[in-house]
């Protein structure tokens, strides 16, 4: 037993290590601040969708693509097109879309609110269809239903989990992501 958990332990680190490898890297080809904030943002979203587990039936063929929605940021969604270019997770092909408007949501899988007014997200969350990962920059979203949400510290872009709005979406958060989480809702740090 003693053994498993420190496998576990191990395996946590090796995945936040390797994800902060790898969105520091992005970072370093980034340009001005702004830019780089997206583009870590963008890295995440696309590395969320990897430490998700999906319920049967989520996908109707096994090629189907994971589908990621971008509200209310446009930048984070040029950077993310550029991250899924050629990429696939868990063997699906990836896509990218804007989401303009509630019936946009309906086909998500993943959905990223980023700039969207608290109205707009009232709007969009309940309009997405379980089971869809919501993350979002506002952490008031999680009363809204979003499962992830970033959030600024010291100038380091981070982000904390609420494994009950995911839950309520019909998906399970993993262990290894809730690990590297700066907060995790009803598990103080």
């Amino acid at each position: 037993m003693l053994v498993s958990a420190r496998l576990w332990r191990l395996r946590c680190c090796l995945a936040l290590v390797l994800l902060q490898a790898w969105c520091g890297a992005v970072l370093a080809q980034a340009v001005t601040p702004a830019a780089r904030e997206s583009t870590v943002k963008a890295a995440f979203i696309y590395h969320f969708g990897g430490f998700v587990e999906w319920p049967p039936g989520t996908f109707a063929h096994p090629n189907d693509p994971v589908v990621i929605g971008v509200a209310g940021d446009d930048q984070v969604a040029s950077d993310l097109e550029e991250i899924v270019l050629g990429r696939t997770l868990a063997g699906r092909p990836l896509q990218v879309v804007r989401v303009r408007n509630a019936q946009a949501v309906e086909s998500v899988n993943i959905l990223f609110l980023g700039n969207a007014r608290s109205v707009r997200m009232r709007e969009l969350i309940p309009a997405a269809k379980a089971p869809v990962l919501v993350v979002s920059e506002k952490e008031d979203a999680a009363r809204l239903g979003a499962a992830l949400f970033f959030e600024s510290e010291a100038g380091r872009l981070r982000f904390s989990a609420s494994p009950a709005a995911a839950e309520a979406r019909g998906l399970r958060l993993s262990a290894r992501l809730l690990a590297v989480a700066q907060n995790v809702e009803g598990h103080p740090r």
